[in-house]
């Protein structure tokens, strides 16, 4: 019998030791992430508060006329504290792709798709939450979930609706 036929077959203690790392490390990154999420949610609860619950409980996210409705695993909802906050979307009213918020005139973008690397793993499809940031060089954004600054000439081929149906434009 071929040694290699043998081998292949065999599972070495070099091969199992490489399995449980890839495993702990899959389990940190996963914690890490809802960690990540739970930071990001926070930070809307503080910017952007519900009327009633947190972010961190939504299950889905809707416009309804030209209001930002938030679902709850209960069947309940909640609209924005601060209705005016939420400006635009981009998507459908049902499923929209992504959110945009503003609070003073910065934006805050919400990312929202449920087969996406972060979305699959959040309850309301979260993919990532993006902040306007204004310097010399005019508008940036920062990822708040890959924790760095976003290309530029992606987000100037991004087109939003504004809440009352007309174009919404960035900066």
């Amino acid at each position: 019998m071929n040694m290699t036929a043998i081998d292949m077959h065999q599972q070495t203690p070099i091969d199992a030791f490489i399995r449980q790392e890839i495993s702990a490390i899959s389990a940190l990154n996963d914690s890490h992430l809802r960690q990540i999420l739970d930071y990001s949610k926070g930070f809307l609860d503080k910017v952007f508060p519900l009327a009633t619950g947190s972010h961190k409980d939504v299950c889905s996210y809707v416009v309804y006329y030209q209001h930002l409705l938030a679902f709850f695993a209960d069947g309940s909802n909640s609209g924005l504290q601060n209705p005016a906050q939420f400006v635009a979307l981009a998507g459908s009213r049902e499923k929209p792709q992504s959110l945009l918020l503003n609070d003073n005139g910065r934006h805050v973008e919400l990312t929202i798709c449920r087969s996406g690397a972060q979305g699959c793993k959040d309850h309301a499809g979260i993919d990532d939450v993006q902040l306007e940031l204004q310097d010399e060089q005019g508008s940036r954004w920062f990822s708040m979930i890959m924790g760095q600054l976003q290309p530029t000439y992606a987000r100037r081929q991004q087109r939003f609706t504004a809440k009352d149906g007309a174009d919404y434009r960035l900066g």
